[in-house]
């Protein structure tokens, strides 16, 4: 047996002779000064404003109103002062113009509002005036011709409050905590995209406060509502400083505790801040008072009051504006918090004075700091930005392996792209594919980029309750041997629905057909943004260019090579990606230092949880992962064309049920090693919080980022041309299974007179045609973006293949099913199905299920209402 000493070394040998490809740290924010508020009439500099609405709407940041002291610092008898000007920064041509005065302004002077920025405008909520506190909602949009804002009265608050904490989840816009008179733990919500927007209480703040961050973002699975730090006066006169952090689930409807705000040593209390929510799962906190002198000049106002006599009460004042006046402002500190690992980090300073009591927004991919208070009585007419550095970690190590890899896999296709003479070639390779061969390309055909990169992200971001919906995969390969298989290998067919052509009729077949391809065309664009969204991440190229890269690439050989260069690619592919996570497998343990805390955290988090046997479909509890797996995996390896061709490859029956034991037996041990991988590095990135990449905007890329950014260099490359490799088989395989249909159940239907030359440039041509559609869906995903992708893939399985499983359960399983009763199940199905999305909470893992049994049922019942005489012998079970 291997002793970890000597394993520890052969890591030492591995970073000696590869150095690791990171050199830079990941988390940078480059900061600096955009402008200023415009200078004043009389020609004086803008003295800044504090609890100004802030947002962003048609390319425009907007500082709206706020409130400051311009003739004299509070203590020295000034007067605080409310505006109603409306500040608007423009960019044109990638740059920012001088900040404007708007034409118009505020209904009224007001600050200390909480504001959001959705599509549609600036939500304003609440805020003080000179009269008292608000209870006003409007929505402020820019006008850019008119050079002017436009207001829209919403719903008013419950209840007047100022310094609240807002934000946004889609079109529902929440706001909580704040002063009304005394420190306010209420929370509610509006959605404006009611058709009665109106505001609902929920459960309030666990803590009464004010002056908290509120940020949206997700917790690995879906958008929380995250309320961090803040202060609650109380009678003392003394506030109550907080450093926790509180999440409320808005499907839960309950708050939970999450770590305190700290560097990731030391706890501190923060209020009056500002924060954003950046990339996948991550949040950042910019400044804000931690209260220790707030809390001395509120303790100085609580002697004064008590003080006995004039003389004492002076001291007591003097010393009160000798502290004011020597503040040094707030903290610079920037804190990084993961949603996924509850983890804290300091990240960096802000570069010049701190503003708080504002609020930041993103435009695009900058980070804006509008104003704001930097010291009591004292504000600052600056706009800060801050732009998070993405950097491409590649060595030149890895850049040459990459390249060496793309020689190889190139070479590679050529060598098997000399066979195919015939449709027969190009589509059942001849017959002549090694069982062992289709076995293993049978499980690289599930093994894509999605699976190499989607489920240790799943992982990562929740838990195992996933792991039996790949194990479905072998208690599903005997019903498949035993009733599918056999029903293609006799029948000689090249399409999967041509057994449901000779079972009912042509309409059906084509229907079926239909439907598959609609679902490969979504699968592919998935498989093609993968890759394209890592090579992006690590080398920087645009994205669109990877994706026209990676989509050029598979045409070209799917169009010269057929299914034998796709099936031995493959093979290949399989050997590389399994090999490059075995090794994360072996490697992530020993960058793992504390265990023991590590161990207990995992258990407390639930984060190795694979059983939850609730009855709730709505959630992926163990019945909705085991039912919904079944069916998904019945569908895939006994009615997918991308599978049923691997089956028509081998030279016989026997070798076909072979090749899928291979395939579905090997799932068990790739399972095991990516759900431990996301697991790993859900542990990793929670002990290292600095290596984590607050720019990833998506979940799925979180094991692309720790390939480049910790493997040693050499291997990064190795792995992410393995990527790639699995991207491009799988879409060529997907590109050659779509191009069969094509030919077989239309264009050779529709032309039954064609000359095997023709059939042979006709399917060339639909598969040249497919990968330029595929790839111009793949972009068109890339710039809208996709929250999940392993969550998109199989909400497209799960709505496109039920129905055609319940067609194939209809011909194999009955005899009273007919061509028409199928068609018409079919149909009704597929409305089934997009009423059980729009209308219910049923999880996307039972789409498969509940298409098939639909499609079952109404077939079954529309062929009892329809009856027609068939010929039967040898197309079902019982025949």
């Amino acid at each position: 047996m291997i002793q970890k000493s000597s394993i520890s070394c052969l890591i030492l040998c591995i970073h000696f002779m590869f150095p690791t490809a990171f050199a830079q740290p990941a988390n940078e924010i480059a900061w600096s000064d955009v402008t200023e508020l415009p200078v004043l009439n009389n020609n004086l500099k803008h003295p800044g404003v504090a609890g100004a609405f802030t947002g962003i709407h048609n390319d425009v940041l907007i500082i709206a109103g706020g409130a400051n002291f311009p003739s004299a610092k509070p203590w020295e008898g000034g007067k605080k002062v409310f505006h109603n000007i409306i500040y608007v920064l423009q960019k044109k041509d990638g740059k920012y113009s001088p900040v404007t005065a708007a034409a118009n302004t505020l209904k009224q002077k007001i600050a200390y509002g909480a504001s959001v920025t959705i599509p549609e405008g600036i939500v304003c909520l609440g805020g003080e005036t000179e009269s008292g506190n608000s209870r006003g909602v409007f929505l402020m949009q820019w006008d850019a011709s008119a050079n002017k804002a436009i207001f829209k009265t919403l719903p008013e608050l419950p209840v007047a409050i100022a310094n609240a904490c807002a934000t946004s989840v889609g079109s529902t816009i929440y706001i909580g905590g704040g002063e009304n008179g005394k420190v306010s733990d209420a929370f509610f919500k509006m959605d404006l995209a009611a058709t009665d927007p109106k505001w609902e209480t929920l459960p309030p703040l666990p803590v009464a406060m004010s002056h908290s961050v509120m940020v949206s973002q997700s917790n690995g699975t879906h958008p929380c509502i995250y309320v961090f730090g803040g202060r609650s006066s109380n009678a003392s006169g003394i506030s109550d400083l907080h450093s926790s952090v509180f999440s409320y689930d808005p499907v839960l409807g309950k708050w939970q505790k999450h770590a305190d705000i700290n560097d990731g040593k030391t706890v501190t209390t923060l209020s009056a801040g500002t924060g954003v929510a950046s990339g996948a799962s991550y949040v950042l906190l910019f400044g804000g008072d931690k209260g220790d002198i707030f809390n001395k000049i509120e303790t100085f106002n609580a002697k004064i009051a008590k003080a006995g006599g004039e003389a004492e009460k002076q001291k007591l004042q003097n010393e009160k504006v000798a502290l004011l006046t020597s503040h040094p402002g707030f903290s610079k500190d920037i804190y990084l918090y993961n949603t996924v690992t509850n983890v804290w980090i300091k990240t960096g300073e802000l570069p010049g004075q701190s503003q708080v009591t504002t609020t930041a927004v993103k435009w695009g991919d900058a980070i804006f700091i509008p104003s704001g208070e930097i010291k009591p009585g004292t504000r600052t007419p600056v706009i800060t930005i801050g732009t998070i550095q993405h950097k491409a970690l590649f060595s030149w190590i890895d850049s040459a392996v990459l390249f060496l890899c793309f020689l190889m896999m190139t070479a590679g296709r050529f060598l098997f792209t000399g066979k195919t003479s015939n449709t027969d070639d190009y589509f059942k390779g001849g017959e002549r594919i090694p069982q062992w061969a289709a076995g293993i390309s049978i499980f690289g055909a599930k093994l894509s980029a999605i699976t190499f990169m989607g489920i240790p992200a799943k992982t990562y971001a929740t838990d195992w309750t996933y792991f039996f919906m790949l194990m479905t995969i072998i208690m599903v390969m005997p019903v498949v041997a035993t009733y599918f298989i056999p029903f293609y290998r006799r029948l000689h067919v090249t399409s999967a629905y041509e057994y449901l052509g000779k079972r009912f009729n042509y309409g059906s077949r084509v229907m079926a057909s239909a439907l598959y391809v609609l679902l490969q065309i979504g699968r592919m664009g998935i498989v093609v943004l993968l890759p394209s969204i890592a090579l992006t991440l690590v080398t920087g190229i645009d994205i669109n260019v990877c994706i026209i890269m990676i989509g050029a690439i598979s045409i070209f050989f799917t169009v010269k090579g057929g299914i034998e260069a796709v099936i031995w690619v493959e093979v290949i592919q399989v050997l590389i990606l399994a090999t490059g996570a075995l090794f994360c497998l072996f490697y992530l343990p020993f960058h793992i230092q504390d265990w023991k805390s590590g161990l207990d955290v995992i258990q407390n988090a639930e984060k190795l949880k694979i059983f939850d046997f609730r009855l709730d479909f709505s959630e992926p509890t163990f019945w909705v992962v085991v039912v919904g797996g079944l069916a998904i995996n019945l569908l895939t390896y006994g009615t997918d064309q991308t599978t049923v061709q691997r089956y028509l490859t081998t030279r016989s029956e026997q070798e076909s049920i072979k090749s899928l034991k291979l395939g579905a037996w090997l799932t068990l041990p790739s399972t095991l090693v990516f759900f431990s991988i996301g697991t790993l590095l859900f542990l990793f990135f929670r002990e290292q919080p600095g290596e984590v990449n607050m720019a990833l905007e998506n979940q799925d890329n979180i094991f692309p980022w720790y390939i480049v950014s910790q493997l040693p260099a050499g291997l990064s490359g190795l792995l992410i041309a393995g990527i790639f490799a699995a991207a491009m088989s799988s879409t060529e395989a997907s590109m050659n299974s779509t191009a069969t249909l094509l030919t077989t159940d239309f264009y050779q239907k529709i032309y039954p007179q064609v000359t095997p030359k023709q059939t042979l440039f006709f399917a060339r041509t639909a598969t040249l045609l497919l990968g330029i559609f595929v790839t111009c869906i793949a972009l068109y995903m890339a710039n809208k973006g996709v929250s999940s992708l392993w969550d998109k893939f199989n909400t497209i399985l799960g709505l496109f293949t039920g129905s055609i499983g319940g067609a194939f359960i209809l011909g194999i399983f009955t005899k009273k099913a007919n061509g028409n009763g199928v068609m018409a199940g079919m149909a009704v199905s597929c409305v089934t199905q997009i009423l059980i999305q729009q209308y219910t909470s049923v999880h996307l893992l039972m789409y498969a299920f509940t298409g098939l049994v639909s499609c079952v049922c109404f077939g079954y019942v529309f062929s009892l209402l329809m009856p027609k005489d068939q010929e039967l012998e040898g197309l079902t079970m019982r025949g």
